[in-house]
């Protein structure tokens, strides 16, 4: 296997990961550049290193990245930036280069050495800096190696904290995720797609939990889920969506297999998605919707309420 290092840092590889898995069909250079506020060139460096860690992938034909990784899932979910950044060292602590480079400045005690050795050993493109800078800042991010100061580094051999945050990340997830499923139903639970609804709808159910997380991106991870699930729906039943964009026109295209009061329901989830994912509003003046925090920490519950009471009808109950 081939590596490169290229300049970037820990947050752009964590923003353009939040943005694969909030868009993880279709999911182009130009969605995850917006969606992580950054510049084209520092999107997809961080992009290009987020597939070095194996958090990421890209279809070289389409262009398009997507992420099946749960340690990508969980380090966009995580309740906070100690339980993200525990994730990220275990993220790294298996990245073979930042292993070599780890063993190289123990022995040699100089960054800039360890920097040039990892670069010659792997043949890497990028120059010596570039691989230092990266690895030093996704290191110090991950509080795998701790500032001595005067651009000197230690390793932080504080196993014990390490392995315990990271119990607590892993129950966490398992909280999400059962929690998701005891509402949603076992019979629920094994009819809706594990990769393309669960998972994200999951994740936004983790976000909700994060103080930090920004209410439109939670409203994006469900609506996505959603919109995955009128596809399941629509493939059941072999309908097709071609041509059909978003929500609340899929949901018209079902008409025939989903009943009247659940369309409008879901005639709100798309009002809502739209309200996070669209810009300016022509008949607001122009004006641009904000996400009140009520919103988003309400919004994936009621995606998931709404999918099973789809499923459940189809099995010839008739919930609201």
């Amino acid at each position: 296997m081939t590596y490169n290092i290229v300049l970037t840092t820990a947050e752009d590889i964590v923003g353009v990961v939040d943005a694969v898995l909030a868009k993880n069909e279709n999911c182009d250079i130009l969605f995850i550049h917006e969606f992580a506020d950054i510049s084209e060139v520092q999107a997809k460096n961080a992009l290009d290193m987020a597939i070095e860690l194996n958090l990421i992938t890209i279809d070289n034909n389409t262009m398009r990245y997507s992420s099946n990784s749960l340690l990508a899932r969980l380090l966009v979910s995580a309740r906070n930036n100690q339980h993200k950044a525990t994730i990220m060292r275990f993220i790294l602590e298996q990245y073979k280069p930042f292993i070599t480079f780890k063993a190289r400045y123990n022995f040699s005690q100089s960054i800039d050495l360890a920097s040039k050795q990892v670069k010659h050993l792997y043949t890497m493109t990028s120059s010596y800096k570039d691989i230092k800078n990266t690895l030093t800042n996704i290191a110090t991010y991950a509080k795998a190696m701790l500032s001595d100061g005067a651009s000197q580094y230690i390793f932080n051999d504080d196993s014990v904290s390490y392995i315990e945050i990271l119990d607590v990340v892993l129950k966490s997830k398992a909280n999400d995720d059962y929690a998701l499923r005891t509402l949603l139903g076992e019979e629920v639970y094994n009819f809706v797609d594990e990769e393309k609804v669960y998972a994200p709808l999951s994740d936004a159910f983790g976000k909700i939990q994060n103080e930090l997380s920004d209410g439109k991106t939670i409203i994006l991870y469900a609506g996505n889920a959603f919109e995955s699930f009128l596809k399941q729906i629509a493939d059941k039943h072999q309908i097709s969506l071609t041509g059909k964009n978003g929500i609340i026109q899929k949901s018209s295209a079902l008409s025939s297999v989903i009943s009247k009061k659940h369309r409008g329901m879901i005639d709100y989830i798309g009002q809502v998605r739209n309200a996070a994912d669209h810009g300016a509003d022509v008949d607001e003046g122009g004006g641009v919707w904000e996400i009140s925090e009520e919103t988003s920490r309400v919004f994936p519950t009621i995606i998931a309420t709404i999918i099973k009471d789809i499923v459940l009808r189809e099995k010839g109950n008739l919930y609201v």
